[in-house]
């Protein structure tokens, strides 16, 4: 069985990573031609069509015939952030999540810029439910909320000692993905909105102050925010259950 993008099992066979809803919708999709960004070599890399949309940019999903992997996302960003800081910035994080080799973190493959000179950047697609859907479908009980929780904490946290920061920590950017060892989650779009920042702060030659400092603080403060909606539906009603929040809130205080 294939897991879609949006957490529908469905016998691929060999049609995609998207199930037949999907593939139904990203048919029917408007989006102008106008809008469609033209790649600079769309002999390798041809996009299949939106599959999200969010405040920064248009996710596409597009297929690459010569690179593994095959499917992956081409993020175009809304604003013109063309500046050799910014893709300075990206290949940067690209290298160290390569460093790191965590298999939780979906790697940034290459940003690059359209023929209208537009950024995007390429990611691995990783397909499965954010992971407020999957706690809601499931119906989760509050342990296995928290230790959800407690796992994107320490994602983020090992991030942050590789002196690398997500910058857009929602439930969007956090999927799930069902594992022999259970459920796993997987952090996307790890530093694009920090580098479109400090790509601001140097063209208008702005002092952000301790920016790696302050981009840390902010992931923190998404993460509660993220638990929260998480935990919200799910009341702690057992002794083990209330030593679990009170281990997630420790990781957060760190």
């Amino acid at each position: 069985m294939t897991v879609c993008g949006c957490g529908a099992e469905f016998r691929g066979h060999g049609a995609g990573p998207l199930c037949p809803a999907c593939l139904i919708r990203l048919a029917l999709e408007p989006d102008s031609p106008d809008h469609v960004p033209p790649l600079v070599d769309e002999t390798t890399t041809r996009l299949l069509g939106p599959i999200g949309r969010g405040p920064h940019g248009t996710v596409y999903l597009a297929h690459r015939a010569i690179d593994e992997p095959n499917f992956v996302t081409v993020k175009v960003l809304n604003a013109p952030h063309v500046s050799a800081d910014f893709l300075d910035s990206v290949r940067d994080t690209s290298r160290r999540l390569s460093a790191m080799a965590p298999a939780d973190t979906s790697h940034l493959l290459e940003p690059g810029v359209t023929t209208d000179g537009r950024v995007y950047v390429v990611a691995k697609y990783i397909p499965g439910p954010s992971i407020t859907d999957y706690v809601t479908r499931k119906q989760c009980n509050s342990l296995d909320r928290v230790r959800l929780g407690e796992r994107v904490c320490s994602l983020v946290a090992d991030l942050h000692r590789h002196g690398i920061t997500h910058g857009s920590i929602k439930s969007s950017n956090v999927i799930i993905v069902e594992t022999p060892g259970g459920p796993r989650p997987v952090l996307l779009d790890t530093g694009i909105v920090p580098a479109m920042s400090e790509s601001r702060r140097r063209r208008d030659q702005v002092d952000g102050g301790d920016s790696a400092t302050n981009d840390e603080r902010k992931d923190v403060a998404a993460l509660r925010t993220l638990l929260g909606i998480i935990l919200e539906q799910a009341p702690f009603r057992t002794l083990e259950d209330a030593k679990s929040a009170a281990a997630l809130a420790a990781i957060l205080k760190r």
